[in-house]
């Protein structure tokens, strides 16, 4: 009995041992060095590249180690796409996947397991894993590749999907449309879709942020390619980049109109408008005097920003007089905005002010810069529209430290605006610019002042700036058109975008380390557009150099070879 009973205590702690394992923790070895590394792809069923598989409804991946199973089921994608859902089951570290249904006859099927898998430690995979198979006798292999972008940054983690051809993308619903072919981006942005058959096809990048696979238009970011994807024997790659954009899809209205002190009419919208829609579409604009004996009237500006996003804006209508107007937005342009409406206003009654309110230079565009030689176009933005003036030397003048007079050609945009052009300034030197207040009224007659302001900036010397020289060309596959443009940032500011006409180039800009990127611009406005769905515009076409570029004093960097593909 004595020794049972010894037997039995000798057998509690090894009962109590597999409790002990079971809630430990993950960690890495001790003394060791933190696990940083994601898991990789080992092998998989049926094996990649392999033609002739027999009909199976079942694919199992092996990985390098024990994954974090909730992560796997919105990051693998079997295409094409399977009706209904698929089921998952594990052995250690091998992924059952059952399908609802058998391999098709005669179709390459591509699996990809999306780089936000990650192992117990949180380790994503660095790249997506993908393989292909064909119940056929052979691989489709066309291949799409590129990167993905937000506000200038790459960005992981986003869905990439490539959709049978169709008519026109905005004549589907997205969040009702699978695409055939998906996959999400890696850690530096990158993304790529292989053994993709032949045909035409529509390519989106977007934020699947449930994971239902589906892109939920109006509260995802998204964006568009620059062309169609085709896939053609005598061309099977293609390599595009996205710039994820966000399209606010709620219906704008007019909440308020109301008439300013400098009898502008101040219209507030229920949230933000391109500031280019607006200036690009005045002529579809209105007043609408209740007397139908008096002709609607155009505003003849703008005082907002074109390039930026605003809920309010200020219009100037010249020759106003009191009455009730209707306010109106006609037309399909307000289309991605309105819902294909027009955007009207409540009538408003109108009673000038008695305008005594000096207008003033809200900004001046070189203002305590340093700037190139050649940027000689100078901007000045007004409080208020500006009374037009004959041009002379006295209205604004330029004049270096010593002295030295240059001469301007004026320009006015609109009644907000106006620009200088001042010829043959020189580089290493100081600018003062000096305006006469006393020759600037609004259209109430008030003069802005009665002295002289003035501004300052200088110009980048010559002996400071280093070389960068290159060529830029287009590759002959690529069915874009538009001016080339190149941007070169540094620390992340712009430091200059430059057109080009030629395939040649050389410039001199400051000392640092550049990323350059670039744009071609089809509607020739001189800034880079991300299209749009609704209504839909392919994205205009870029492109960046794969290394940063570093530029000294004095010196030349040659053989930059910058490349749209």
């Amino acid at each position: 009995m004595k020794i049972r009973r010894w037997i039995a205590i000798g057998l509690i702690p090894l009962c109590l041992l597999p409790l002990v394992i079971n809630c430990a923790k993950v960690m890495a070895p001790p003394g060791g060095p933190e696990d940083k590394t994601g898991p990789v792809v080992l092998e998989t069923c049926p094996s990649g590249n392999t033609i002739g598989v027999i009909p199976d409804n079942k694919i199992s991946i092996q990985f390098s180690e024990g994954i974090e199973k909730k992560t796997v089921a919105g990051a693998i994608f079997i295409s094409p796409r399977f009706d209904g859902p698929l089921e998952y089951k594990w052995k250690k570290n091998d992924l059952i996947i059952t399908l609802p249904d058998s391999f098709a006859p005669d179709i390459t099927y591509v699996i990809n397991v999306g780089a936000e898998i990650t192992d117990l430690r949180k380790n994503k995979m660095d790249n997506s894993h993908i393989f292909a198979f064909s119940t056929g006798e052979q691989i489709s292999s066309g291949n799409i590749s590129g990167r993905i972008f937000q506000g200038g940054n790459p960005v992981s983690g986003m869905t990439v999907g490539l959709y049978q051809a169709f008519e026109s993308p905005d004549s589907i619903r997205f969040d009702s449309t699978y695409a055939p072919y998906l996959t999400i981006s890696g850690k530096t942005g990158e993304y790529k879709l292989d053994y993709l058959p032949d045909g035409q096809y529509f390519v989106l990048a977007f934020d699947d942020k449930n994971r239902n696979q589906l892109f939920d238009f109006g509260k995802e970011s998204f964006g568009i390619s620059d062309r169609p994807v085709s896939f053609r024997p005598e061309s099977r790659q293609e390599i595009i980049d996205f710039n994820l954009i966000e399209q606010d899809t709620s219906k704008v209205s007019i909440v308020s109109i109301s008439l300013t002190d400098e009898n502008l009419i101040k219209v507030r919208f229920s949230r933000n408008i391109p500031g280019h829609l607006i200036y690009d579409n005045l002529d579809r604009i209105f007043l609408i005097p209740a007397d139908s004996l008096l002709t609607p009237i155009n505003p003849l500006a703008v005082k907002e920003n074109k390039d930026e996003n605003f809920s309010t804006f200020n219009f100037f209508f010249r020759n106003l007089q009191n009455g009730e107007y209707r306010f109106e937005m006609s037309g399909d342009k307000w289309a991605s905005i309105s819902g294909g409406t027009e955007i009207t206003g409540k009538t408003m009654t109108i009673e000038l002010n008695v305008d005594n309110k000096p207008p003033k230079i809200e900004s001046f565009s070189h203002q305590d810069k340093t700037v190139f030689a050649d940027d000689s176009i100078l901007t000045f933005s007004f409080s208020e529209p500006i009374e037009r003036i004959n041009n002379n030397d006295s209205q604004i003048t330029v004049i270096d430290l010593d002295s030295t007079t240059y001469a301007c050609r004026y320009r006015w945009p609109d009644a907000f605006n106006l620009e200088l052009t001042a010829g043959g300034l020189n580089g290493g030197r100081k600018y003062s610019v000096t305006v006469d207040e006393t020759v600037f009224s609004d259209y109430a007659g008030n003069l802005m002042g009665d002295s002289l302001s003035q501004y300052g900036f200088s110009t980048y010397d010559p002996d400071s700036l280093g070389t960068i020289s290159g060529s830029v060309r287009i590759n002959t596959a690529l069915e874009s058109q538009g001016s080339k443009y190149l941007i070169f940032t540094s620390q992340q500011k712009v430091i200059l975008k430059q057109r080009f006409t030629g395939s040649a180039f050389s410039l001199n800009i400051p000392p640092g380390n550049y990323i350059i990127s670039g744009f071609l611009d089809r509607n020739e406005n001189g800034n880079l557009d991300f299209g749009s769905l609704f209504p839909f515009s392919y994205a205009e076409t870029t492109a960046r150099y794969p290394d940063t570029v570093r530029v000294r004093a004095r010196f030349e960097t040659a053989g930059v070879e910058f490349e749209f593909r």
